[in-house]
């Protein structure tokens, strides 16, 4: 049984801790709620030092109580927690729910071994803990309310289950939520998660037929595998996990063996694992309302095309500043489409998406709907943005058939507001009858419908497993037979030789023609552009001989001086630098960074992220979020570069690094050459890090 089950659908409750003194208090609230909603199960009142509390019976111990409950609400000092867990679960309790803290959340010694006294506890009896440190949950279906004060009370019950690791924020977002007309299913203030985490929870909300989506404010995650094979399953019923992620601006420990390592922070491989499997992540608390909104009515498009229409020509210019701004992409209107809209238009203005009106159909909200639905239907449209404003009290004008007739049409449907307006019962009632979320404002409404799209797009994509690693592939491979394998899949290198002196290089270099690039060889892993151990356009045999000279007595004067084996001579390549690798990382796995390469590549930073497996679709898609993405076509007199080869070469990379994953920690291509449309790539330089003997 998932252990949430116990918290959130108790057969029996114990307050422990229950007193009058310090007046009403959480205990007593928490008692209240209950007791508002008439006791929908039994609930006891546990206090060794009490006999009657708000005219009720007070036991001792939970030996002493006429059955054993499910769940225990604990109020007692933080060092009397460890002893009420120990006597419950001797008693048959199976599962409390800790709001205090000092259980370890910081760096005090005694507040560790406490926490751990708690696991102890929990390994020995079985018994399951919500906290510590958290301010509790709340299951609507069943009418139970244990949260500790009153603001809880009254929550609209419907499809949003709620999962916040912050308690304090938990409860005025919950009625921020509710009072723009979002529902609730479950909800809960999870603390520390010593023992139900996360994952659980979320497991708890995909198997609860009444929950259709699922909403966080997340600090960490504690079980990386548990929590994606959640999501996983999430995904896979469609049921949205919408997050607020807090730590962003952290970044992760830096791989000082690649710049892979270095430039795939925290952040970012975050990003790419909620990509992966289907997480909607929401910049702000108050877009994680307007998202949640969007997606409670649970239509989800098939693609990210999206079609708006108003009556003001500045909403127009502003939506389109905002679609820019945060990548929606903009739905291109058929002829047929465009010649049945033209009629309702003012003189002068173009019948196309976005759309303004003009003034006239503002009074005229019948027509207005008739053009979003001419629009609706475009093949070439996924969804539909239309103005919408909510009335403000009982006799405001408002017509709800207006937006249900649009959403006839069957595909997703919102209203926005050009800003953001006070919602009152009135507005909410209304809103339901329209069955359309109305969102606050332009950006809001961009940005809810960007992630509609991203969740349409993970649906249609699915969660593409790791594969097993290649039999044979447990041993490191060698330079050479690296360089022949990435060659085997299109990755091609320049033209080498490695030479033992400076004199032998000088002749290699003449055997493979000048210009040619001089880097050390050394076993060990080397960013040798910083400590000068490359140099570039070396047009003759004497260059060549004078930088390998210059450069092994340069290399001799460091401390400690890196050993070198020899010297690598190769064809000088050009092309567009770009960086493709693969490291592992420690809580999510393999990750794909690609980007903008060569020297610079950490001052640029432009990278893209995936979690492998990497596909050519999501190769390519890689590429097109690059700031610089714009070089791989005719730039300032620079040839197209072959984009589908640098695609088809991180595809190359995922699959080797899977391949080998049981022995290889990092495989990185820095600078990938890409060279012109139709010419493919060249590996200039490769560095694989191989585990050590031993290593997981």
């Amino acid at each position: 049984m998932n252990p949430a089950e116990y918290l959130f659908r108790p057969k029996s409750v114990a307050i422990v801790g229950a007193s009058e003194k310090g007046g009403r208090g959480w205990p007593k609230n928490l008692y209240e709620n209950l007791e508002i909603n008439g006791f929908p199960i039994p609930v006891y009142l546990i206090n060794p030092r009490r006999e009657v509390v708000w005219g009720q019976k007070v036991y001792p111990d939970f030996s002493a109580l006429p059955e054993p409950v499910d769940l225990a609400l604990t109020f007692v000092p933080t060092d009397a927690v460890t002893g009420v867990l120990e006597d419950g679960a001797k008693n048959g309790l199976k599962c409390a729910l800790i709001y205090s803290a000092g259980f370890g959340e910081g760096n005090d010694a005694e507040g560790r071994a406490r926490g751990e006294r708690v696991r102890q506890i929990i390994e020995e009896h079985g018994i399951h803990i919500c906290g510590p440190n958290c301010m509790g949950a709340i299951s609507l279906p069943e009418k139970l309310l244990f949260y500790p004060t009153p603001r809880v009370r009254g929550l609209p019950e419907g499809p949003a289950g709620v999962i916040f690791q912050s308690g304090g924020t938990f409860q005025y977002w919950l009625e921020q939520a509710a009072a723009r007309g979002l529902g609730f299913s479950y909800a809960v203030s999870s603390g520390n998660e010593l023992d139900i985490q996360i994952a659980d929870y979320i497991n708890f909300l995909v198997d609860d037929p009444g929950t259709k989506l699922i909403v966080c404010l997340v600090e960490g995650i504690r079980s990386p595998d548990a929590f994606m094979r959640a999501a996983e399953r999430a995904l896979s019923v469609r049921k949205p996990i919408l997050m607020v992620k807090i730590g962003a601006s952290e970044k992760g420990q830096a791989a000082a063996l690649s710049h892979t390592g270095a430039l795939a922070g925290d952040d970012d491989v975050f990003n790419a694992m909620c990509r992966k499997y289907g997480i909607i992540r929401c910049h702000s608390l108050d877009a994680l309302i307007e998202i949640a909104l969007a997606f409670q009515a649970g239509r989800f498009p098939d693609g990210a095309k999206v079609a708006m229409a108003g009556y003001s020509g500045g909403g127009k210019g502003l939506f389109l500043d905002y679609a820019g701004e945060y990548g929606m992409e903009l739905a291109e209107l058929s002829m047929a489409t465009r010649d049945k809209m033209a009629p309702y238009l003012d003189p002068g203005l173009e019948a196309d998406s976005p759309l303004d009106t003009g003034a006239r159909l503002a009074t005229q909200p019948k027509k207005f709907s008739e053009i979003c639905q001419i629009m609706a239907a475009d093949d070439g449209v996924d969804m539909v943005c239309m103005q919408g404003q909510l009335p403000s009290g009982p006799d405001d004008p408002f017509d709800a058939d207006v937006f249900t007739d649009v959403v006839k049409v069957g595909k997703p449907v919102i209203a926005y507001g050009r800003m953001a307006q006070n919602v009152t019962d009135a507005g909410r009632g209304q809103q339901i009858a329209a069955s359309v979320p109305f969102l606050q404002g332009l950006p809001a409404s961009v940005q809810a419908m960007k992630a509609l799209g991203d969740y349409g797009a993970a649906l249609a994509a699915g969660v593409v497993p790791l594969p097993p690693a290649a039999a044979g592939a447990a041993t490191p491979l060698a330079d050479a037979a690296l360089i022949s394998m990435l060659a085997e899949r299109g990755i091609a290198s320049p033209e080498y030789a490695i030479a033992k002196t400076p004199e032998a290089a000088a002749l290699a270099a003449a055997k493979i023609g000048f210009p040619v690039v001089l880097k050390i060889v050394s076993p060990a892993p080397l960013h040798k552009t910083e400590i000068g151990a490359v140099t570039l356009h070396l047009g003759d045999a004497n260059a060549v001989q004078g930088a390998a000279a210059a450069m092994a007595g340069r290399l001799g004067r460091l401390d400690p001086p890196p050993e070198i084996s020899g010297f690598l001579v190769q064809e000088q390549i050009e092309g567009l630098e770009l960086i493709a690798g693969i490291r592992n990382d420690p809580l999510f796995g393999p990750v794909a960074v690609a980007g903008l390469g060569g020297v610079y590549v950490e001052a640029l930073a432009d990278i893209a992220f995936r979690l492998l497996p990497v596909s050519k679709t999501e190769a390519l898609a890689m590429l097109d979020e690059l700031r610089s993405k714009a070089l791989f076509g005719e730039f300032r007199g620079q040839p197209a570069r072959d984009r589908d080869a640098a695609a088809a070469a991180i595809v190359a990379l995922s699959d080797i690094y899977l391949d080998h994953r049981d022995t290889l920690d990092d495989l990185e291509i820095n600078p990938l050459m890409v060279l012109r449309e139709g010419d493919g790539v060249s590996a200039v330089d490769i560095r694989a890090v191989w585990k050590q003997k031993g290593a997981p």
